[in-house]
C-alpha cells in the first residue's frame, strides 16, 4: 500500500470514529461528561501547584504534605464503591450531580478556611465529591460507546489531564494576584456551567438496573463479580499505575525546584507540559487499545514511559530535564485501557457497584504513594523515589502480561 492509500485510510478511519462518538445525540454526553473530569480531576492537581504557598501559611513539613495529599485520595477512593452502588440504584446523573455540588461546596470552604484543620476538612470533602463523578464517568461512557468505549474514555482522560495541565497554570496566575485560595476560588463558575450541562444533557441512566434488590442476593453476585483471579490481577495492577501516577503528580514540581534546581515558573511550566504530552499518550493508548487490544495498549505505554523515569534521576541539565521529565508521562496511556478492561469484567447490572469497588481498592491503596514520597523527601533522598516509580510501573506490567483477553 503507497503512501497516499495508507494516509486516505488513516483519515478515514479517523473520520469514523469522530462520527461514531459524535452521531446520534452521543456527543454531547461524550462533551459534558469530559467537561465535569476536566475540572474534577484538574482541581486535584491545583494542590500540587499551590503547595509551596498551602505549606507556608500553615507550616507544615513535606511529609505533612504528602498525608494532606493522600487525603484527597483516600477520601476520593472511599467513595467510589458507594458511588458505584448509587449509581445503579439511582441512575448515573443523580450521582454526578451530587458530585459536583459537593465539590462546589469544598471550594466555598477552602476559600474561608481560617485554619489548617479546617482546610483539611474542605480537602476531605473535596476528595468525596470529585470521588462520586470517577465510577460513574467511565460505565457512563462505557455503556453510552459500547464499540469504541476505550477511545471514548481516553478522550475523557485526555479532557483531564487537559485541566491538569491548564488549571494549576491559571490557579498560580490568580494565586499571585489575588492570594492562593483564588486559585481554587475561580473554578466556581465552571463548576456551575457543568452542573448545568448534566442537567439538560445526562439522561438519568445509561445502564440496567439491578437484577436483584439489595440482600444475600446481589452480595453474592457482587462477591462473584470482583473476587476472582482477573479482576484481582487487574486491581493490583491498577495500583501500581495509581502509585505511580500520585506520587508523580504530587511532588513533580517541588523535586524539579528542590533538586534539579529549575526556577518555579520553568517547573510549572513542565508540570503543564506533563499532562498536555499525556493527552496524546493516552489518546494514543485508545486507538491501539480499540484496534488491538487494552492489554498491548498498557505494555506499551509502559515500556514508552520507563525509560524517563528512570533516567530522571541521573540528569542534571536543565535542557535534559525538561523533556525527559515531560517525557515519564507516557506511562499515563495505560490508565485509560486499564479502566475499560476492568469494567469488561463486570456484568451490565453490577457495572457501577462492581467498578466502583475495584476503584476503591487500587485508588486507596494508592494514596500510600504521596506519604512515602513526601518521607523520602524529608530524609534527603528526594531524588530516589523515581526509582520507586520505576519499580511501580514494572510490576503493573508484569501483572497486565498475565491478564487473559477479553475481546
Amino acid at each position: 500500500m503507497d503512501s497516499t492509500s495508507t494516509q486516505q485510510s488513516v483519515r478515514n478511519r479517523l473520520a469514523s470514529t469522530i462520527n461514531a462518538l459524535w452521531d446520534d445525540g452521543k456527543g454531547m454526553i461524550l462533551l459534558i461528561i469530559s467537561c465535569g473530569w476536566f475540572i474534577s480531576l484538574g482541581i486535584r492537581i491545583v494542590y500540587p501547584a499551590l503547595l509551596p504557598d498551602i505549606m507556608a501559611e500553615f507550616r507544615i513539613d513535606y511529609t505533612s504534605a504528602g498525608f494532606l495529599l493522600s487525603t484527597i485520595w483516600i477520601t476520593y477512593a472511599s467513595v467510589q464503591f458507594p458511588g458505584g452502588f448509587l449509581a445503579d440504584r439511582f441512575g448515573e446523573r443523580a450521582i454526578v450531580l451530587t458530585s459536583l455540588l459537593a465539590a462546589l461546596g469544598a471550594i466555598l470552604l477552602i476559600i474561608l478556611a481560617p485554619i489548617f484543620a479546617v482546610f483539611v476538612l474542605a480537602t476531605v470533602m473535596l476528595g468525596l465529591g470529585t470521588g462520586l463523578f470517577g465510577t460513574s464517568r467511565v460505565t457512563i461512557l462505557s455503556d453510552t460507546y459500547p464499540d469504541n468505549r476505550t477511545t471514548a474514555v481516553s478522550f475523557s482522560q485526555a479532557t483531564g489531564n487537559l485541566g491538569n495541565a491548564i488549571l494549576p497554570v491559571i490557579a498560580g496566575f490568580f494565586a499571585v494576584a489575588f492570594g492562593w485560595r483564588m486559585g481554587f476560588g475561580y473554578l466556581i463558575p465552571v463548576f456551575v456551567l457543568v452542573v448545568l450541562g448534566i442537567m439538560v444533557y445526562l439522561p438519568r441512566r445509561t445502564s440496567a438496573a439491578p437484577d436483584n434488590a439489595l440482600g444475600v442476593a446481589y452480595v453474592k453476585d457482587l462477591v462473584q463479580a470482583v473476587f476472582n483471579r482477573t479482576v484481582l490481577f487487574a486491581t493490583v495492577m491498577l495500583f501500581f499505575m495509581m502509585f505511580f501516577y500520585q506520587g508523580v503528580t504530587g511532588f513533580l514540581p517541588s523535586y524539579l525546584i528542590e533538586v534539579k534546581g529549575l526556577s518555579q515558573t520553568t517547573a510549572s511550566i513542565v508540570f503543564g507540559s506533563f499532562f498536555a504530552t499525556a493527552i496524546g499518550f493516552q489518546f494514543l493508548s485508545g486507538l491501539v487499545s480499540d484496534r488491538f487490544g487494552e492489554r498491548r495498549a498498557i505494555v506499551l505505554s509502559v515500556l514508552i514511559g520507563l525509560p524517563p523515569i528512570l533516567l530522571l534521576p541521573f540528569l542534571w541539565s536543565e535542557w535534559l530535564i525538561i523533556p525527559v521529565a515531560i517525557l515519564s508521562s507516557a506511562t499515563l496511556g495505560a490508565v485509560p485501557p486499564g479502566h475499560t478492561y476492568t469494567v469488561e469484567l463486570m456484568p451490565d447490572t453490577l457495572q457501577g457497584s462492581g467498578y466502583g469497588l475495584v476503584r476503591t481498592g487500587y485508588i486507596g491503596f494508592g494514596a500510600i504513594s504521596p506519604p512515602i514520597v513526601g518521607f523520602v523527601a524529608d530524609a534527603g533522598y528526594f531524588n530516589f523515589v523515581f526509582f520507586l516509580f520505576a519499580a511501580a510501573v514494572i510490576c503493573g506490567a508484569l501483572f497486565c502480561i498475565r491478564l487473559p483477553r477479553v475481546r
